[in-house]
């Protein structure tokens, strides 16, 4: 199903594919062990995934779980 409808990385507009690329990279290290998981840094919660501040630089990462995740998507569509 994903071939037959998701979009090849090529047909991605510019921003999309600069995501995927750091998501890739980052995943990428951490696999390898030279990123390590890290509990959420805004509440503690042990169980954490990456969220990317700045996509050009896609090794600094905020390690947060998916309520605070969530929470800073919608903070981050309210700013001006």
């Amino acid at each position: 199903w994903m071939r037959a409808n998701r979009p090849k990385q090529s047909e991605l507009p510019p921003i999309q594919r600069a995501k995927a690329n750091a998501r890739a990279y980052a995943n990428t290290y951490l696999k390898r062990g030279k990123l390590t998981r890290q509990p959420c840094q805004a509440c503690g919660e042990e169980k954490a995934e990456m969220h990317h501040a700045d996509y050009s630089k896609p090794l600094e990462v905020l390690w947060l779980c998916q309520p605070c995740h969530k929470q800073r998507h919608k903070e981050l569509l309210r700013l001006p």
